[in-house]
């Protein structure tokens, strides 16, 4: 992400998702924040929506596996 468009887009693309709860981009720090009900939506379908929207997805150092 590189401006605040691209912040703009990320949350909406999530904000789609039927499980996601909220999503907050930080174009500046270079990460997203998302509260899934993993139940409704995987998380391989949260990265899924990421990528489609063209960014790349790198989870945070300990949490790869999740």
């Amino acid at each position: 992400m590189t401006c605040g468009g691209c912040e703009n887009r990320v949350e909406k693309v999530l904000g789609r998702l039927d499980g996601v709860r909220s999503a907050t981009a930080d174009h500046r720090a270079g990460h997203v924040r998302v509260l899934v009900d993993p139940a409704r939506t995987p998380v391989d379908a949260v990265v899924e929506a990421i990528t489609t929207a063209g960014y790349d997805v790198v989870p945070p150092a300990g949490e790869q596996d999740r």
